[in-house]
């Protein structure tokens, strides 16, 4: 399954990032084949009301695991700097701690979903007759939570180390599980939104699974003996500082895109599905930028352990190059295909002619999108995560703003716009951060501090 664990503090810059985000991407993309595998299916077999209530849980769903995510990526920053520098007694301690952080966590978003998943619901003004199926739904994904969990704690950690290879192998046999189980359960045996729920969660909880078990017995730095099984404060405390900033900074989000998901609601039926299906394929554009993300995030936790920063700087410039090449490709096919992407997904000309505009307008602002993220990894990964926050607030008090302004004056059309403006505030954001360099004094601080102090 390839290497181990790829050490990038050395050696060519741009094949390496290429190399590490490369798998990455790839597992994205299967990953969001359980999604567009739950539409498809759900829109073909369960009809337009089904596809429009499994939408609207989407966006729930992501407020509550944005706090699972950001954790996980507060485990990978911590583990990645300890093994740039050198110190794999850490990086074990570390992944001993990181297991309290993912138990607790789930535990909490898990009951915290089953108890808020229908008040959520309503919040979003959700009609009376998506209600149900949308409460089931994302019931049925709460309670699965803990393989949702198992499998981005499991990978973060391995992403952290280099290995970008075997997360993906385990996802794409669980993407062509989940595909089965998604024909199983809504088609073969009519559990309706259900079905599709428990597919995903099943299959997740498999890919987590299968992770976890080469992660012990191929990994010797990851294993531990009952003695060792500890909770050190100290690394725990360290792993919330990066990943609690980077949960809010998520969650803040998802509140503002549920804003406009509310939004989108009071329109109908009709736009409702036409905006889950674009969701759906903004999202493939967002896994380009989340793997170079990941692959910068991950190279840079490593450099700054080793206090490589100038190193840093030219991963950034790889990143950027990185996201000209994914969307110079990426931005046409959707601006062309869009029709032929819309039918596929339903029959309804109101929703495809609504589908087509968004697609036309948001794949134009990708690139900007990338670079977004390109600077969400690297402050987060620098240990300046106060700055990522503050991008998250920009996003929401744009995207709020915009909301309610744009509908006020342009009516549902304007709701197209506001994500492409949103992306654009919040990069600038993190652009004037990092060229200002206040980042390489937070990197000084953490080293005094924590690193090798």
């Amino acid at each position: 399954m390839g290497e181990k664990t790829v050490d990038m503090t050395k050696g060519s810059i741009l094949p390496k990032m290429i190399r590490f985000a490369l798998p990455v991407l790839l597992g994205m993309l299967f990953q969001r084949i359980y999604n567009f595998v739950d539409v498809y299916i759900v829109g073909r077999y369960l009809g337009d009301e089904a596809l429009a209530a499994v939408s609207i849980a989407g966006g729930a769903m992501y407020l509550l695991f944005s706090i699972m995510m950001g954790l996980t990526t507060g485990v990978s920053v911590v583990v990645s700097q300890y093994y740039g520098g050198g110190d794999e007694k850490k990086v074990t301690e570390t992944f001993v701690s990181s297991i309290y952080v993912a138990v607790v966590s789930t535990l909490i978003i898990t009951i915290a979903g089953l108890i808020g998943a229908r008040p959520l619901l309503r919040v979003l003004q959700t009609s009376n007759d998506l209600l149900d199926q949308a409460t089931v739904y994302l019931m049925v994904v709460f309670a699965g939570a803990v393989g949702t969990m198992l499998y981005n704690w499991i990978s973060a950690v391995l992403r952290s180390l280099g290995n970008s290879v075997v997360p993906l192998v385990f996802l794409i046999i669980s993407s062509v599980l989940n595909v089965i189980l998604d024909i199983a359960f809504v088609v073969w045996i009519p559990m309706g939104v259900a079905g599709a729920a428990f597919a995903t969660v099943l299959a997740q909880l498999l890919s987590g699974i299968g992770c976890l078990v080469y992660a012990w017995k191929i990994l010797p730095i990851l294993r531990f003996t009952k003695e060792e099984l500890r909770c050190d404060r100290e690394l725990v405390k360290q792993m919330l500082i990066y990943g609690v900033p980077t949960g809010l900074q998520m969650s803040i989000i998802s509140v503002s895109d549920m804003t406009l998901q509310a939004m989108v609601n009071t329109y109908g039926t009709a736009l409702i599905v036409a905006y889950g299906v674009c969701i759906k394929v903004e999202g493939v554009g967002w896994q380009m930028a989340e793997a170079i993300g990941t692959s910068l995030g991950t190279f840079t936790g490593q450099n700054v352990g080793a206090n490589h920063l100038d190193r840093v700087k030219q991963g950034v410039r790889c990143a950027y190059l990185m996201n000209a090449v994914c969307y110079g490709i990426f931005c046409p096919v959707i601006w062309f295909f869009a029709r032929p992407i819309m039918e596929a997904f339903t029959g309804n000309p109101e929703s495809i002619r609504y589908g087509v505009e968004y697609m036309k307008i948001f794949s134009c602002f990708f690139f900007v999108g990338g670079i977004l993220v390109v600077y969400h990894n690297i402050l987060r990964s620098a240990g300046d995560v106060t700055i990522t926050v503050l991008m998250g607030v920009s996003e929401i008090i744009t995207r709020i703003g915009c909301t309610f302004l744009f509908t006020a004056v342009f009516g549902y059309y304007g709701l197209w716009w506001v994500s492409p403006l949103t992306w654009c505030c919040a990069m600038l954001v993190g652009c004037v951060r990092y060229y200002s360099g206040k980042w390489k004094k937070k990197v000084q601080l953490q080293r005094g501090d924590s690193i090798h102090g």
